[in-house]
Formats: structure tokens, sequence, C-alpha cells
């Protein structure tokens, strides 16, 4: 597993050396294009990364009095309950370590917040400000079909990590010996993610007797949760440079944004760690879609994608910025399958592949075999609960004038259309 992380690590700076001179050369396309995207991301994670590590002194009172004994009363590991709020890479794998009772919770706390946290705290909120009003109730459906993925690929991520006896690093931090063996049986790994299936079984039944109910509920929730972010964000800037809560109020209760004494690992500086590996992740993915594009649309066109819908789905195992930046010129079919994907796969060779190099990097080959499974399964769940539904919703938009009369019809055939209107 060591051998694995330190080929694909330099594989990534290889591709990041490559994109730095191409970007010297031109930084508006090409390999230098996306040297420069992967550093200029690093404001996009910063974001809903500040909003919810600041948060994490109120979130953790919440997991620890709420959710945690949750876990706990059915005999799941409590960090697990961390990290199927938080992601990872945004306070997520901290809060874990802090609130775990074996490191083997620990550990499969971090693939969850992989899948389950990074969708709650940055795929909702991005995917609701960068897509397209219209195009909001889809990714509702496939973000739904999507989380019922999750727990099969935290499952397959973690039967890996034991059937391999996998060593890892029993410690927070970016270097240093993994030299703890992942140590747990199959029927502890499945109480661990009993709680999860019990979530998503309740997301599935009501995906599929009340979609239009769930939709609603889906986007109350990630307007809510996307205001939080920036209000916290911005509140937190004003206490940096002004004091101002501490003095009004006597304490500011938030976590800082920024590293100190306590904690070198904060929001500014994991957003930064991930921005310097997509430097040469993107660069990477965009080789991969050059130079293989054609065997992968290939393989898109056999379940029933578009070119741009694959094009999406190599996108979304970089970041799912990228593929969020194609959806509005995919068919509706396609928006809820590449986000379905996304749940589970987004950031693979991403922000999620340069966090697990940085402090876990012996677990790199297991997590990407869990997240790509996870993305496949739920591909096919979305196909069973929510193309249905997105075929019909596509139709009564067609009927309003909201998708033009023959909008995406042509792309479903293989010809590239300019005939759109938005709405």
């Amino acid at each position: 597993m060591i051998m694995v992380g330190k080929i694909v690590i330099y594989i990534i700076m290889a591709c990041a050396v490559i994109g730095a001179f191409a970007a010297i050369r031109n930084s508006d396309e090409g390999l230098g294009k996306q040297f420069m995207e992967g550093l200029h991301a690093i404001g996009h994670i910063f974001v809903p990364a500040a909003g919810i590590m600041a948060s994490i002194p109120f979130l953790s009172w919440f997991i620890d009095k709420v959710a945690g004994p949750f876990f706990a009363a059915i005999g799941a590991d409590p960090a697990i309950a961390a990290t199927a709020i938080l992601a990872t890479d945004m306070g997520g794998y901290q809060l874990a370590q802090v609130l775990k009772e074996t490191q083997e919770g620990w550990i499969m706390a971090m693939i969850v917040g992989f899948m389950a946290g990074a969708t709650i705290v940055f795929s909702i909120p991005m995917g609701l400000a960068m897509l397209d009003k219209r195009d909001h109730k889809y990714m509702a459906l496939g973000v739904m079909a999507g989380i019922l993925s999750i727990p099969f690929g935290a499952l397959i991520s973690s039967l890996i990590i034991m059937f391999t006896n996998s060593e890892v690093r029993d410690f927070i931090a970016t270097t240093g010996d993994a030299n703890y063996v992942f140590n747990l049986g199959i029927t502890q790994i499945l109480l661990n993610l009993l709680p999860l299936l019990i979530f998503v079984v309740v997301i599935a039944l009501g995906l599929y007797f009340l979609p239009d109910l769930m939709i609603n509920a889906f986007m109350w929730f990630g307007r809510i949760l996307d205001a939080a972010i920036k209000l916290v964000l911005v509140f937190s800037i004003v206490e940096i440079f002004t004091g101002l809560f501490s003095t009004v109020f006597g304490a500011w209760g938030f976590h800082p944004i920024m590293a100190d004494k306590e904690d070198q690992f904060r929001a500014l500086e994991t957003a930064g760690y991930i921005g310097i590996m997509l430097a040469g992740a993107f660069p990477m993915v965009y080789l991969l879609q050059k130079y293989a594009g054609g065997p992968l649309e290939a393989v898109g066109r056999k379940i029933g994608l578009s070119k741009e819908g694959s094009a999406g789905i190599v996108a979304t195992i970089a970041n799912i910025l990228a593929m969020f930046k194609l959806v509005k010129t995919m068919p509706p079919k396609d928006k809820v399958i590449n986000i379905a994907f996304a749940v589970a796969a987004a950031f693979l060779l991403g922000d999620h592949l340069s966090f697990t190099a940085n402090f876990q990097p012996t677990l790199i080959l297991p997590i990407i075999v869990g997240k790509i499974s996870a993305g496949a399964i739920g591909i096919g769940l979305a196909y069973w609960l929510s193309v249905p539904k997105a075929l019909e919703l596509e139709k009564k938009d067609r009927e309003a004038g909201v998708i033009g009369k023959d909008e995406y019809l042509d792309l479903q055939s293989g010809t590239k259309t300019n005939n759109r209107q938005v709405g």
C-alpha cells in the first residue's frame, strides 16, 4: 500500500511540473490552464472549509450529545457520526479522532467523510451556488440516489484494509511512520456502518414514494446550509481584523480559520494543502481525458451517457467543481447520473487523493477502490430510483418552456446542439 501511494504521488508531482512549464508558456488553455485552476481551487475549497471548520465547537457539541450517542447505542463508533456530517478534509478527520473509541473506527470515519461529509458540507452548497436554478431539482435527485451508495463504498474500502492488514498512522500528521495495524472484524465493520444504512434506507423510501417532497426538503436544506456557512465565514473574518465579537460578548465561540499554536491544520492550511496537490491532479486528469478520452466516452455510451455526460464523469474524479461547470450542457438524465456518481466518487484523483496522500498514504488504494465502486453503484441506483422522475420533470420543463423544445435532443443522438434556452 505504501508503494502504491508513493507511485501515485510521484505521478501527480510529475504532472504538476509539466503543468507549471505549460503555464509559463500559456496559462489560458491546456495543461497550463489546468495547473493554474488547481491552485485557484484553493479559494473555492476555503469558503465551505472555513465556515464548517470554524463551526466545529458547535458541531462537536451536536455530534457528541445527539448523533454520537445514537451511533454508540447501536454499537457503532461515535467517530463515524462526525464524518457523516463533516468532510474528512474539512475538520471531520480531527473531530473523529477526538470522538473515536478505536483507531479502526477513526479510519472508517475518514472513509465515510470522503463520501457522506463531503456531500453535506461541500458538494451540496457548492452545487446550489454554481448550477442553474432549473437544475437544482435534478441535483437533488442525483444526490439522494448517490447517498445510497455510501455504505457500500465504506464497506469495500474497510474490507480491503482489513484483508491486507494495512498499517496506518494513529496520529494526525503529514509525516511519520504508519505502524498501527487495522484490526477490526467484519461484524464490527458492519455495526459501524449500520446507522448509515438506516439513514440511506429512509432516503430510498422517501425518494421512491415521495420524490417531490424529498426534492423540496433537499433544496431547503441546501439553502440554509449555504447561508450558514457564509455567515460564519464573514463573521470569522470580522473577528480576525477587529476582535468585535470577543469585545462585545466577552468570547468568540468559533474556531480560528487560520493556523495557531493549538492547531496547525485549520481551514486555510487544509485548503492550501489540497490546492497545491490539485496543481498536479488537474493536469493529470486533463491528460487522461486527452489520451484516454475515446475509451472513456465509449464506456459512457454503454451506460447511456452523452459525450457531455461522459466528460462529466471524468471531470468528477478530479473535482466536483469541474463537473458542475459541465452540468448545464448535459441532458437531465445525465445530470442526475453524474451527480449520483459524484456523491461517492468526486475528488477521487483530486482533493481526497491529496488529503490521503498527506495524512494516510498507505490507504490510497483502498480509498480509490471504495470510492469508484460506490460511484458505480450510485449510477445503478440513480437509474432505478431517480432517472424516471428526472425524465418526468424534463417533460414538464419542456412543456413550460424552461427547457427549449429541441434542447438536449441532439446530444442524446451524439450531435452537439446550439439550440439552448436558459430558464
